[in-house]
């Protein structure tokens, strides 16, 4: 399945959400897509990772997705008119579709969630990351340093002792070369921490609107 193929499955199976949560799921795969297009991956590679459209779509809808199917199935067969199916699917066409106590509902979760979120950023997260990041700043840190070993041996030659004093050169190519090392290791390390970042705060994002069950 290729890119234009999940994100049609998706736009049709995420019909029964409001307009504004559909648009901010579509989003998150599109630019899932271009995040996994810009590392080499092919679309289909990408599609994979991503998972089954139709997993995708239930953990999107919960209980709405068994009632949509249900309603799509009776609309097909004849046996209902567009009038009488749920609140759910009439949603999309300006039918008022949540009772006002199940809003209200959601949005105390919702803004307890935000307060649990906040308290595991503050107190787990939050140090957690920003430990990491700090260590990654040291180790890119000694990657600069051996890498420029070398241009300060060449500059100790040229403005202090005005000969080459070999023990300082072999040292300042062996800095190098660690230097190099670790300066793959540190790119690398780099795109790593990045993606789990991302995908920290989309967690954040997905469990503060309710999604994950």
């Amino acid at each position: 399945m290729n890119r234009l193929q999940f994100m049609n499955r998706m736009k049709e199976g995420l019909d029964p959400l409001d307009a504004q949560e559909r648009a901010e799921l579509l989003s998150d795969y599109e630019q899932h897509f271009d995040m996994g297009l810009s590392e080499g991956k092919s679309e289909i590679e990408i599609a994979v990772e991503l998972g089954n459209p139709e997993d995708l779509i239930k953990e999107a809808l919960g209980d709405r997705y068994f009632q949509d199917f249900q309603d799509r199935e009776l609309l097909s067969q004849g046996r209902v008119h567009n009038e009488e199916l749920t609140p759910y699917n009439r949603s999309s066409q300006g039918s008022p579709s949540v009772p006002k106590e199940t809003s209200n509902q959601g949005t105390t979760a919702r803004f307890f969630r935000a307060i649990g979120l906040v308290f595991l950023d503050l107190l787990l997260a939050l140090p957690i990351a920003l430990t990491i990041w700090a260590l990654w700043i040291s180790v890119a840190g000694i990657s600069v340093s051996g890498i420029l070993a070398p241009l300060l041996a060449i500059l100790d030659f040229i403005m202090i002792h005005k000969q080459v004093v070999l023990p300082e050169l072999f040292v300042s190519l062996v800095f190098f070369g660690i230097g190099i090392l670790v300066g793959i290791f540190t790119l690398w390390s780099m795109r790593r921490l990045g993606q789990w970042t991302a995908g920290y705060f989309k967690w954040n994002r997905t469990v503060l609107k309710g999604k994950e069950h």
